[in-house]
């Protein structure tokens, strides 16, 4: 997908993060992404089976840890890879702000008793929309760092 911040994007194709040098450094990132769409899989398929009533719980604690996911991003990635590489994501924390407003809807249709599956379909389609985004933007950023940039960034501090 081409989109108005690839430009500086250093252009590392998706297809070949696991053999770039740096990809190691990685896979924290794009392991709590592929949790994060597993999860979200997951609620759907319950919903679907006639459970949506008992996932508040587990939706409400997800959404916790990926509200911490979102502050770690939005304190220390984006404003460090916007520096480093002139690049403006201010699209990724609008992503963030739709999933805001997404799960807000999920809440709102758990409070009225409604099945929430169309809500966390929403919820899945613009969380799945963000992460594509921001893995092929932030992604080849990261790999394109020297082990001294990177070293630097993992030991700044959160703001």
């Amino acid at each position: 997908m081409t989109h108005a911040l690839s430009a500086g994007v250093p252009a590392i194709p998706r297809g070949t993060w696991r053999d770039h040098p740096n990809f190691q450094t990685q896979t924290l990132l794009l392991g709590s992404h592929r949790n994060f769409r597993r999860v979200s899989q997951w609620l759907i398929e319950r919903a679907e089976q006639g459970e949506a009533s008992s996932l508040r719980w587990p939706f409400d604690r997800w959404k916790g840890a990926m509200h911490g996911h979102e502050h770690y991003e939005e304190s220390k990635l984006y404003p460090f890879l916007a520096r480093r590489f002139g690049i403006d994501l201010s699209v990724m924390q609008q992503g963030h702000e739709a999933l805001q407003h997404a799960e807000e809807q999920v809440f709102a249709a758990f409070d009225s008793g409604h099945v929430a599956i169309e809500a966390l379909r929403l919820h899945h389609d613009i969380l799945i929309a963000h992460l594509e985004l921001e893995e092929d933007h932030v992604i080849p950023c990261l790999l394109s760092l020297t082990a001294e940039e990177f070293e630097a960034y993992s030991r700044a501090r959160v703001t």
